[in-house]
């Protein structure tokens, strides 16, 4: 018995979900060690992606189309300008905390963390949301709060409001643009200067 179209999208939009969601989960559960959950989160991805790769989705429709296209890149450059002040002033009113150390962890998560997470938290959820017929709010919201609860492992609530966030502009960004490329840079750019102020 095989399932039948209209039933396949959203089976699919909630094992991606919860698939995407698992590593944190297995943080707050104790299932996975804390330090563990970058490696969790890329093998995540790895999957996500590679099972679009093999059902037939090509570069362009995962966002990674012409990367050089000088108004997406005058918008990203407008948000992360914009994401990196509200950041700035965040931190002057709740106060930064301790972090480890940035500089080791700074080369994974530019190269690797930020374009895995745009991919699987921007451009995946927008093929999901085409083939349910979703308005550009809907993926918005699917997008986001998958962005924010990613992030969950942390048991910070300030984190998930500001992933929320971030995650609302960085989709919005994406539903007009398709191109991941201006998103990667800026997620990499708003998360360094938040790293650097103790606000993620």
């Amino acid at each position: 018995m095989t399932l039948s179209r209209d039933i396949r999208p959203p089976l699919v939009a909630l094992g991606f979900s919860a698939l995407l969601l698992l590593p944190g989960l297995a943080v707050l559960g104790g299932l996975l060690p804390f330090d563990q959950r970058f490696e969790a989160l890329l093998i995540v991805s790895a999957l996500c992606i590679g099972a679009c790769v093999a059902t037939g989705f090509t570069r362009a429709e995962l966002g990674f189309g012409p990367p050089w296209v000088a108004r997406h890149w005058a918008g990203g450059i407008a948000l992360t300008l914009g994401l990196a002040a509200l950041i700035f002033l965040e931190a002057n009113y709740v106060g930064g905390r301790s972090q480890p150390d940035w500089l080791a962890f700074a080369p994974f998560y530019v190269l690797v963390s930020s374009p895995c997470q745009e991919v699987v938290c921007r451009a995946i959820p927008m093929l999901i949301a085409e083939r349910l017929q979703m308005t550009g709010r809907s993926y918005i919201l699917f997008s986001s709060v998958i962005f924010s609860l990613m992030h969950c492992a942390y048991g910070d609530p300030l984190l998930l409001a500001n992933t929320f966030f971030a995650g609302v502009v960085w989709a919005g960004a994406y539903l007009v643009t398709r191109n991941i490329w201006p998103l990667v840079f800026s997620h990499a750019a708003v998360g360094t200067f938040a790293f650097w102020l103790g606000v993620a």
